[in-house]
């Protein structure tokens, strides 16, 4: 009855909001590991960015905000209102040889494969807090790159006194210069690419550390900081933007001239202007100048919208977004705007 209730409550909140459902969206769908909700969003909605309003009358689900491998969604409707009911939303064992999937293991609403780079430690800093962090000075061997079980020798670290059999762990960052907003020339933040993680091995100045996981060689002047930036809750859904967005492409991380989906780009949109993990945004590219067959005038294109982006991280002024659709080549300075 309660369960009732909350869902005649929940329809009749969305009878001025009318979902785009695919003609071939499945009646029945388990979830599968590998699956992101993204995919599934995909396979029910022309627009997957609809996805909250779809299957949110569920609240006997613990975190409803998460799917787990054997979930069970079953389209129904109330009212020609279209919504998900969760009958599952477990594990289920796949064969009597293999063991069930952990609860705790749910899907992700994108790739974690395309955008891990950008989750471990990456950042678009405020302040230019890097230039006078400590600074690897030197290689303990002649090598001109450090790896993964070298040792180097780090200036000004200067690391207190750890407790009796800790170990103090260390992230390694370059600068890579600011962004800066090409429309307004107002400053963005400054780039950290993270480069690795290191333990200390031996205080002093220089002090001594071990390189333990590296993303790339690790040069000369390359920072080395606490490993204490704080997690983010990676937990987020498909949704439109709450306010107008009105932004550009600004950067394709990894030195890209071109992105298609699978790849993660940056915008000159942030926390500041409202932007939110999970948000959806449209991005255009910009209308072109043809000659008019008729006169010797030109004629300005209008922009056309060549995909979406998914906004996974946030900054004071910028964001970092995974291309999920596109049918042509995304570039910097695209605009993106509301899907």
């Amino acid at each position: 009855m309660r369960y009732m209730l909350f869902l005649c409550c929940f329809i009749m909140s969305l009878s001025n909001y009318a979902l785009t459902l695919r003609p071939d969206a499945p009646t029945r769908y388990v979830v599968k590991q590998g699956d992101t909700l993204w995919d599934i969003a995909n396979r029910y909605l022309a627009h997957p960015w609809e996805w909250k309003p779809l299957w949110h009358a569920n609240p006997q689900v613990k975190n409803p905000n998460r799917l787990y491998p054997g979930a069970i969604l079953e389209l129904r409707s109330y009212k020609q209102n279209p919504y998900l009911r969760v009958l599952s939303n477990g594990t289920i064992k796949l064969s009597p040889y293999m063991r069930p999937m952990p609860l705790e293991n749910a899907i992700p609403p994108i790739p974690l494969s395309d955008i891990k780079p950008f989750l471990d430690a990456s950042l678009v800093l405020d302040k230019d807090s890097l230039s006078n962090a400590p600074y690897i000075v030197a290689f303990t061997t002649e090598h001109l790159l450090g790896g993964q079980g070298d040792e180097v020798y780090v200036k000004n670290l200067c690391p207190p006194a750890p407790p009796l059999g800790t170990t103090i762990s260390y992230a390694i960052y370059r600068p890579c210069g600011q962004y800066i907003d090409p429309l307004t020339k107002n400053f963005l933040g400054y780039k950290a690419l993270m480069i690795g993680y290191a333990e200390l091995v031996r205080r002093g100045d220089p002090a001594t550390i071990m390189l333990t996981d590296i993303m790339q060689g690790v040069e000369l002047l390359d920072r080395v900081m606490p490993n204490n930036h704080p997690e983010f809750d990676f937990y987020f859904e498909p949704k439109a933007p709450a306010i107008p967005v009105s932004g550009l492409i600004i950067d394709l991380p990894g030195d890209y001239s071109q992105g298609a989906e699978g790849l993660v780009v940056v915008i000159n949109q942030g926390k500041n202007a409202g932007i939110q993990a999970g948000d959806v945004l449209g991005v255009y590219s910009e209308g072109s100048n043809v000659r008019n067959p008729k006169c010797p005038d030109c004629v300005r294109l209008p922009p056309e919208r060549i995909g979406e982006i998914m906004v996974f991280r946030t900054f004071s002024c910028t964001s970092f977004a995974l291309v999920v659709r596109s049918i042509r080549a995304i570039k910097i300075l695209d605009k993106v705007s509301n899907p």
